[in-house]
């Protein structure tokens, strides 16, 4: 295991020079920086960066890293790859294209996005064919440049890749065999898979890991903090170590969209505590 990350998007009130400060602070190794420009929180978090930025805000921030001690985890690049309009299909695989290429500027080694929303009426198969070419146009370009799209499944309704068998029908896909899983339990719990069993299913394919517990279902989602969830976290990082992951594991906490605690201290600290504990049992 690479060590312990942290999705920014929970630190989106602070410039992220400081997000990258408070968490070398905390004694994680690594940020997932948040580029999402949608996400379904209220308020909607603001991005730390973007695809647009320019040359001198690319070097300071991955200077800035360095000289904190901070890797960059992945880049979390959400967006909508099955959109059914095709011009909003075009935009977003130009947002994807150019989350790659900022990857690639910062050195992070990984861009996370998910297969997206069936956003329209539609039959389901069309859906699967427009995120694979999305997928198909970027992959090339990633490759090159040595960075690995990670696709996430995710639980809310009307998502396109959601368990483990929508996962392996689009990673089956011709031209889609560099391209790695995102692996979030939450998503697979709230969609009814074991996550023990998710994990296994992509062990050879996994390579980052969003730490988030989960409880209800599809239709009552709830994302609470570490430990107050219903998933096993002991067996999990027990099955994570015992096959081999060797990404980071990246904190995810999404809590705050419950009325949860937001106190930026108190929850790095108690969230990091959690995942150390059980990486020191089991690794």
């Amino acid at each position: 295991m690479k060590g312990i990350s942290c999705n920014s998007n929970f630190l989106s009130d602070l410039p992220v020079e400081q997000a990258i400060d408070m968490l070398a602070e905390h004694g994680y190794d690594a940020i997932d920086v948040c580029l999402e420009l949608a996400p379904p929180f209220v308020p909607i978090p603001t991005p730390h960066m973007s695809p647009s930025d320019n040359a001198a805000k690319r070097d300071r921030i991955r200077q800035h890293a360095a000289q904190a001690g901070i890797a960059f985890g992945a880049l979390n690049a959400h967006t909508n790859l099955c959109a059914r309009d095709p011009q909003e299909r075009q935009a977003n695989t130009d947002f994807l294209a150019g989350s790659v290429q900022l990857a690639a500027d910062l050195g992070a080694a990984v861009v996370v996005t998910a297969g997206g929303g069936k956003d329209a009426y539609g039959y389901e198969q069309w859906f699967f064919d427009w995120a694979i070419d999305t997928l198909r146009q970027v992959l090339p370009m990633a490759d090159r440049l040595g960075i690995t799209i990670a696709i996430e499944a995710g639980s809310p309704a009307g998502s396109l890749i959601y368990n483990s068998k929508t996962m392996q029908r689009l990673l089956a896909a011709e031209g889609l065999g560099s391209a790695g899983v995102l692996f979030d339990p939450a998503h697979y719990y709230l969609r009814g898979d074991c996550p023990v069993q998710a994990f296994e299913t992509f062990k050879n394919q996994v390579v980052h890991m969003h730490a988030k517990d989960a409880a209800g279902d599809p239709e009552n989602i709830i994302f609470p903090p570490l430990g107050e969830g219903e998933i096993n976290y002991d067996a999990l990082i027990g099955a994570m170590a015992a096959g081999g992951f060797d990404g980071y594991i990246a904190v995810e906490y999404e809590a705050f969209a419950w009325d949860f605690p937001c106190d930026h201290a108190k929850v790095l600290a108690q969230e990091k505590a959690f995942v150390d504990r059980l990486v020191a049992k089991h690794w």
